[in-house]
């Protein structure tokens, strides 16, 4: 029995899990402002579509990636870099920040 998965199939998987995380995000964020209004007022609004416009910028930079992806792996007669960690790092530092937003409304 072969293990060998059809090429593509990696990228696509990654691709869906990125879309996934943005849409996570997206809804996380709206039903955040939906809860967490009658605590802070109509300003967290504003975090709120931040958070949705960011989902939609990862869900672009997830696509951008997994394209990224299928092109390493059709190259294998020529070595070709894949994508660097830039959006990796960018995700996690958003994850930090709404971390860090959270705890500060938890607090006051």
């Amino acid at each position: 029995m072969s293990t060998d998965l059809p090429p593509g199939v990696q990228p696509e998987r990654t691709a869906l899990a990125w879309r996934r995380t943005s849409l996570a995000l997206a809804a996380g964020s709206l039903v955040a402002g939906r809860v967490a209004e009658p605590l802070t007022g109509p300003l967290i609004w504003v975090v709120a579509v931040l958070g949705a416009v960011a989902a939609l910028g990862l869900a672009r930079a997830g696509s951008r990636r997994a394209a990224r992806w299928a092109t390493v792996i059709g190259h294998e007669p020529e070595p070709v870099p894949g994508p660097g960690g830039r959006t990796l790092a960018l995700c996690a530092g958003g994850v930090l920040l709404i971390g860090v937003v959270a705890l500060a409304l938890v607090l006051a």
